[in-house]
């Protein structure tokens, strides 16, 4: 494992601290730096929703802690207002995600309003997806079979393709019951992932080649998000430059590529389909209920700044989206070359300045300054990638899954047994 001391992606002293809970009293993310510059279109297609406002684990790195508080659960007709918003119009996918699912409703997973949200989606023809540790999965299937029947695929989180590691950056004794989770998606045909964040200590050869191992052992896809630094602590675990291209040019030799959601890696694989950053422009987020009642939408999950002032639950989705935080983010879609040190670049087409809240969020503690103008700490062209990495690449578009072209993401299929230096489960 290359060691992150030499590979430090932001000065030592250079971090601001920032209040993670600032959003909700107001919106600090500037919207105006495009001023009137035209906007791509939006074709809002796949959504993530968060569920509820609790968890039991204290993953080191959640994204979602700071966005969501007690004080209000989820109560039915929220649910179905949402569903409604969403049906008329026209969302294709949601991914039911954020906190773990199952608790929607408070701690007590009888409460749980997620059948009758997986029903509802279903019923208006929307495909639905699930991300989780695995509990989520496993109450699902024992105690809801008809709602885990209509699932369209599924995501299991894992923290380490080792056991130890897994559970201690959990807080919880998780591992089991992911692999039980592995084996049942498995065994029932239904399309399945395993999902991991990369960060500097999970993120070595060693750990990759065990992740496609694991992956390969029960027939699922692996799903990287390299870890976005949402607090200012998620900087000690973010990926160094070298190591992000070294780590995804591995996953590429592994694996099939299923969806090139990463803007970096889309550039230097020349790939000819990039979408750049599909945040605000095919995908958002809906949050947790705030405490007052409210339920938000923001262009990114990671991007809490940029919650839209309007709640669902009183007004149109469709108001939401053209509001000006949504339109900031296709502004910038649509404008690359005005991201601060893209203007002459020649993967400027296929970058487009990169991950929108990777780059927001790490100039944000680096420079203590919020602007949709900074380009990605992974700018291919300043990093100099060493390879290799296959050019143009064909998408494995066997399964139809939730998360593509939803966040900047990477999704592969593995060849064939990798190998691995250490013992997986």
């Amino acid at each position: 494992m290359p060691s992150t001391k030499l590979l430090t992606l932001h000065p030592e002293g250079s971090r601001v601290t920032i209040d993670p809970f600032e959003h909700y009293r107001l919106n600090t993310g500037p919207t105006d730096e495009f001023e009137n510059l035209p906007e791509t279109p939006s074709s809002i297609r796949n959504v993530g929703w968060t569920l509820g406002n609790d968890c039991p684990y204290r993953c080191t790195h959640c994204y979602s802690m700071s966005a969501r508080r007690r004080g209000r659960n989820l109560e039915p007709e929220h649910a179905h207002r949402v569903i409604a918003q969403l049906k008329m119009n026209g969302i294709e996918t949601v991914n039911l995600g954020g906190n773990e699912p199952l608790f929607t409703s408070g701690p007590n997973p009888k409460d749980t309003l997620l059948p009758e949200i997986i029903h509802g989606l279903a019923g208006a023809g929307i495909d639905v997806g699930l991300t989780t540790s695995g509990i989520s999965l496993l109450h699902l299937y024992r105690d809801h079979r008809a709602a885990f029947d209509l699932l369209n695929d599924v995501d299991i989180s894992f923290d380490s393709p080792y056991e130890e590691e897994h559970n201690r950056n959990r807080g919880a004794r998780l591992f089991h019951q992911a692999i039980q989770s592995l084996e049942i998606c498995r065994n029932a045909g239904k399309p399945h992932t395993v999902i991991m964040a990369g960060m500097n200590w999970n993120f070595s050869p060693d750990h990759l080649r065990a992740l496609v191992h694991l992956a390969w052992s029960y027939e699922a896809n692996v799903r990287i998000n390299p870890v976005k630094p949402v607090e200012a602590a998620h900087m000690n675990v973010a990926l160094p430059v070298s190591m992000y291209f070294e780590g995804f040019s591995l996953l590429m030799q592994l694996c099939e590529a299923v969806d090139l959601g990463e803007p970096p890696i889309a550039a230097v694989t020349d790939f000819a389909n990039a979408r750049r950053c599909p945040c605000g422009r095919t995908s958002f987020r809906i949050h947790s209920i705030s405490p007052e009642g409210a339920i938000y939408v923001s262009p990114c999950v990671y991007l809490h700044d940029y919650k839209s002032e309007l709640d669902l639950l009183t007004r149109d989705l469709a108001e939401i989206i053209a509001s000006p935080q949504f339109r900031v983010f296709r502004q910038r879609n649509a404008n690359p070359h005005r991201v601060n040190g893209c203007a002459s670049c020649a993967l400027l087409a296929s970058c487009g300045g990169g991950c929108v809240a990777r780059s927001y969020l790490h100039h944000l503690h680096t420079e203590q300054q919020r602007t949709m103008l900074a380009r990605d700490p992974y700018c291919p062209i300043r990093a100099n990638p060493i390879g290799p990495f296959p050019q143009n690449p064909e998408l494995n578009t066997t399964d139809k899954l939730v998360h593509m072209d939803y966040l900047c993401t990477w999704i592969g299929r593995p060849r064939t047994f990798p190998g691995t230096s250490r013992m997986v489960s």
